[in-house]
């Protein structure tokens, strides 16, 4: 059960906490409370989170972390309460969770848990749609996160998952510079199709679409080879007509001097 000379700070926590409109709502879950210790009431949690009751759930978790906020039982409740966030899957939520995330993170760098958290800053990131035409700055955060893990916890239990997760990731950075390529192509902007590709080719050897991108790059050599032909055939004529004019301007008798 919890300690009495915190009942009364904690009442109010929780009261804020939920919003409640009724006095006889209120006094009826803080007597719940009262007489549940801090499993329990996590287990209750557990139970409404389940039950697709995240903000119900959120406000017992937020009770006990806030309640044992040193405790190891406090330390998952934070990381329930942003599993709550992460749920709802709207940018505002999931930017919420992912401030959590890695507030638990740098909060508790010793926590096993610690690993887990950094997944999930990846995953608030990356689970919304990633597009290659869109901005990428978000590829790259989810990407140095879970590569933090990877790095940190090279036995954790979601390595595999980690793992996964940066393959696609990367496959949409891949696939970003093929698209830029081709736009560079459609263009005749031959050099930068050029330095997109070979960017491609060396970062990104994995690539699902790595013979498209071959394909381009052949393409791209042979219009640069025809642009470097036409160039030189075009600076051998101006040399030849040139030379020509000098040569004709060498031949013309000078004008005589008048007396």
């Amino acid at each position: 059960m919890i300690n009495g000379h915190r009942l009364v700070f904690l009442s109010l926590v929780f009261v804020a906490l939920v919003g409640c409109s009724s006095t006889s709502r209120e006094e009826e879950l803080l007597t719940e409370l009262t007489d549940m210790n801090k499993s329990e009431i996590f287990e209750k949690a557990e139970t409404l989170y389940a039950a697709g009751k995240t903000e119900d759930a959120r406000n017992y978790f937020s009770f006990v972390y806030d309640t044992f906020p040193n405790d190891p039982l406090g330390h998952k409740a934070a990381l329930r309460v942003a599993d709550t966030f992460a749920a709802k899957k709207d940018a505002a939520s999931l930017t919420e969770a992912r401030l959590r995330y890695r507030d638990f993170a740098n909060r508790y760098p010793n926590d096993p848990d610690r690993d887990y958290a950094l997944l999930m800053v990846g995953q608030t990131y990356s689970s919304r749609q990633m597009k290659p035409d869109r901005d990428l700055s978000t590829v790259e955060e989810a990407l140095s996160a879970y590569r933090q893990l990877l790095t940190l916890y090279p036995d954790s239990q979601y390595h595999a998952e980690a793992e996964s997760r940066i393959g696609k990731l990367l496959d949409v950075l891949a696939e970003h510079e093929l698209i830029t390529a081709q736009f560079y192509a459609r263009n005749k902007r031959w050099l930068a199709a050029r330095w997109r590709l070979e960017y491609l080719k060396e970062h990104y050897p994995d690539f699902g679409r790595m013979a498209e991108a071959d394909a381009l790059l052949e393409k791209v050599h042979e219009a640069l080879t025809d642009a470097q032909e036409h160039f030189r055939k075009m600076i051998e004529e101006k040399k030849r007509k040139a030379e020509k004019l000098q040569q004709a301007t060498q031949d013309k008798p000078p004008a005589e001097t008048p007396h």
